[in-house]
Formats: C-alpha cells, structure tokens, sequence
C-alpha cells in the first residue's frame, strides 16, 4: 500500500464519518496528498495518516485556533513545534485537525465556536476532552493515532470515553518548545492517543525527550519504550481504590471497571491490595481550588497574548463565559496569591511522591462516572463553581497525576451494560513510563480490544 492510499482512505472516512462526529474541524487534505507523493521520513510510521490538535502545537503554514473564535482569523503559523518537527521525522503525515474545547479548558469537547464532538460508542455522549476530537476520530477508524495533550486529563479522559489507549508521559517527558517552557505550570504535556499499546510506545520513542533551551527536564529513559513491549512486568506491587483518597463519589460502573482490573492483575500474578495515596480532605479541597486558580492566572495570560495576535483588546463576547470568568479570577489574583498556590501543588506533590516507595502502580478509574451527555458542561455558564464543581465530579481522579507530574495510561479494560467504555488508569512513580508500558503491554495480550467497534461503524466495513 502506498502512502497516498492511506492518506486518501483516510479523506475519505472523515468525509463519511465526521459529519455525525465532529472530530475533525480543519482539513489538510491537499497537503497530506502533497507530502504523500514526497520522499517521507525513514521513521516507523511512515505515510500513516495523523491528526492534529488544534491547540498548543503549531504546524507551519496553517492556523491554530485553540478552540476560539476570537482567534478564528488568526494568521497561520510561521513554524513548527518541536513536537510537530518530531511527528514529521516519525513519517506521520497531517491530514486535518482535530476539535478541541475553548483553550482546552474542559473535559468535554463542546466549544461554542466549533459545536460539541460525539463518541462513536453513542452520538448523544460526549467524546470527553479536552482531546476529544482526537479520541473521536480514532475510535471511529478515521485515523489510526492522533495527537493529544494532557493537562488535567486530557489523554485519559477522552480515552476513556471512547475505548483507547490514552498515556501521559512523566512530566516533561515530551517537549514544549520552542514557544513555551512549561504548559500550565508544567502539568500539562503533549503527546498522543491510540488504538494499541504498542503504536503509544513506539510513537513515545520517536517524540520524547526534551529539546534545547527546555526549563525542566524527565528523568532519562532505560531503554527504548518499545523494547518495554517484550516481555512481561516481574510481579508488581499493586495498590488499587475504586474511590480514591477522599472516597469520592463513584458510578457503580466505574467501580465495576476497577474491580475488575485488580483481579486481571491479580490472576496476572501480582500483588494487589486495596490503597490510595493518603491526602487528607483538607489538602484535597485546598488543591482543588489552588489548581483551579493556577489555570486562571495562565488563561488570563494568554488571552494577553492572544490579544497581541490578533492586534486588539478582547471582550467578554470574544469567549465563553467559563473562560472569561477563569480569566478574571486569574486577573483578580496578587502575584502572592499566585506563588501561594504553586506551593499548594509543590506540597501535593510531595505528599503523593511516598506513595509510590511502596507501591509500583497504583490502579484508579479514569473517570467518576460513564461519558456525559452532551450539553452537561455547559462552557456558557459563568458560575464558576458551579460549573467546576460538575466538571471535577466527571473527572475526580485525573487532575492530581498532572500536579504530581507522574506518568499514567488509561487502558480500555472494562465496557458497561449500554457497551460504553469505562477506561481505568494506572499510574507509576515519575520516570516509570516503561513500567507502565510493560504493565500495559501484559493486559492488552490478556485481555484484547481491538476488534471491539463502536455502534457508529457496526455496519461499516473496516
């Protein structure tokens, strides 16, 4: 097969496909086909089609909107981030972008600007976000791998909701630049969605690593991720909590998903025992609202700069009211309330960091309940608390592993009564990506899921 045959299958399934989905809200069709005819890059995924997010990464010669219509005419990029310099060399060839909330600020895909994405497994949920468009688009078989970023979440969730393999990669484990130094106080990282295990490592090994000038950097790898994939993990220290530290509010299936995870891992051969990392209800309470107001100051920062993009003053009327009202709150706030904050997270992260001395792994799920109905996070509501308060009790466990910076995966282990995915999540120490991807590697020999289709494609042909 050539590389123009897939980039064209792949026109083609959007084309099909995308108007029920929404995935898929800028096409680079012409380009695609133009880098198909080319010599492509000696990398391993060389000529397969790939999706962008539009959001964070610049690629050279197109737009990023970042979800906004304040930046809907915005100039196209003049460069390439390194990441996107790196999914080049890789031989992945760009055919689209993919749909994003505003700033990537929640966990459903729903931007006013572009209208909500769906999940394949039903179109009157959502595909989760903020990579939601990505998860969309691969589930329903329009791609293969897709680009992704996670900054409370934002791999896992989606993955999550949509039956992937969603990993996030230990703090920094992926570069940043040249545009920025760290994303949302360096809880935030860039990586990917897929379909198997394998494509996550191999894909992890072509785009990691930092790049010249980088602020922070991730411990370095032992050994190449993929060469993880060979053999199975010796048996684990596994510590499990369908409800978390602070014994969240869980749906029943979630429970379920996790419940049955541990006893994979169990017949698996280690060591599983009921545990959670032990913060305290008032540290956990203070974390939500120092997290909350970290991401408030780094919104109305970059609104600031987004204002010099586009060479005006922004309004109210240029975003949703959530984020505006997270930009104010971010305005309102003393630069010492700011550094207060940060050391809120520093003691968060030291409080967890123990945690992992004695456990391996420690197995989660992914998400409080099964994917929202679409609608049921509303960006137009200006109630800040209100509006985080639901957010936070769709995704109770996401949030604390971006703060800890620690490497995670959501493995789709686990389909409820109405056939919707239930991801759960396991985490390591920092620096034990490869763990993880040799833990991961073992349940996906044990436990197969890739031929499972959402009912979008039940009667297509794959």
């Amino acid at each position: 097969v050539t590389a123009l045959e897939l980039v064209e299958e792949a026109i083609t399934r959007i084309e099909a496909r995308n108007p029920a989905l929404n995935a898929v809200i800028y096409k680079m069709y012409d380009h695609a086909r133009e880098l198909a005819n080319k010599d492509l890059p000696d990398g391993p995924f060389a000529g397969v089609p790939f999706l962008l997010k539009d959001v964070t990464s610049h690629y050279e010669g197109f737009p990023t909107t970042h979800g906004c219509k304040f930046l809907s005419n915005v100039e196209p990029s003049d460069h390439d981030t390194e990441i996107v310099k790196r999914f080049k060399r890789a031989g992945l060839l760009t055919v689209g972008k993919t749909n994003t909330p505003e700033m990537a600020l929640s966990a459903a895909t729903e931007p006013t600007f572009r209208g909500p994405t769906r999940n394949p497994w039903d179109t009157e949920r959502t595909a989760g976000g903020s990579s939601g468009g990505a998860a969309s688009a691969i589930s329903s078989r329009m791609v293969p791998i897709a680009h992704g970023g996670d900054g409370g979440g934002s791999i896992r969730i989606p993955s999550s909701c949509c039956g992937l393999v969603g990993f996030k990669p230990s703090r920094m484990g992926t570069p940043h630049g040249p545009d920025t130094g760290a994303i949302w106080e360096a809880c935030c990282g860039e990586f990917a969605l897929t379909r198997s295990v394998r494509d996550s490592a191999v894909l992890l090994d072509q785009v990691g690593g930092q790049d010249v000038g980088a602020y922070y950097s991730a411990p370095a790898q032992e050994r190449p991720f993929a060469d993880e994939l060979s053999a199975d993990p010796k048996p684990l220290r596994i510590a499990f909590s369908a409800r978390g530290p602070a014994d969240f509010v869980v749906h029943p299936d979630c429970v379920a998903a996790v419940d049955h995870a541990a006893k994979l891992c169990a017949d698996l051969g280690h060591h599983v025992e009921d545990a959670a990392p032990p913060l305290s209800a008032d540290l956990i309470e203070a974390m939500g609202e120092a997290f909350l107001g970290v991401l408030a100051v780094e919104t109305a920062c970059d609104i600031e700069e987004f204002a010099h993009q586009v060479g005006r003053a922004p309004t109210a009327n240029d975003f949703e009211a959530t984020t505006w009202a997270l930009a104010e709150m971010g305005r309102a706030l003393t630069g010492t309330e700011a550094i207060r904050l940060k050391r809120v997270l520093y003691q968060v992260t030291r409080t967890v960091g123990p945690f992992f001395e004695d456990y391996d792994v420690y197995l989660a799920p992914t998400l409080g309940e099964p994917p929202l109905k679409v609608g049921e996070l509303n960006p137009g509501n200006p109630d800040l608390d209100a509006y985080f308060a639901r957010m936070f009790d769709f995704i109770p466990f996401t949030p604390l592993f971006n703060i800890t910076g620690q490497p995670g995966v959501s493995l789709p282990l686990w389909w409820n009564a109405a056939d919707l995915p239930i991801g759960v999540q396991f985490l390591s120490k920092m620096g034990r990506d490869g763990l993880l991807y040799q833990l991961a590697g073992q349940l996906e020999r044990a436990q197969p899921w890739a031929d499972r289709r959402p009912s979008l494609l039940a009667a297509a042909a794959e």
